[in-house]
């Protein structure tokens, strides 16, 4: 997940996010909320609302999701 993450930041710079809703049961986690970032290469801003589905275990995260509107980010490609 961190090479991820290191390698999403050299692509975008987040503008802002914004978390809405956080539903959590026992080792699960639903987290709604919106962002936005700026596509360095073509100088667009992708604004969308996401999801986060995400598995916790003994403290650590097993599963993570994220649901987002892939359309808005081919847009700003």
């Amino acid at each position: 997940m961190a090479a991820f993450f290191t390698d999403l930041l050299r692509h975008i710079e987040p503008q802002q996010f914004a978390v809405r809703t956080i539903l959590a049961s026992s080792d699960t986690a639903v987290i709604l909320g919106g962002l936005a970032s700026l596509v360095k290469a073509t100088g667009k801003l992708i604004e969308m609302e996401f999801a986060f589905d995400l598995t916790v275990r003994d403290g650590l995260i097993v599963r993570y999701r994220m649901l987002e509107d892939s359309y808005a980010v081919e847009q700003a490609d």
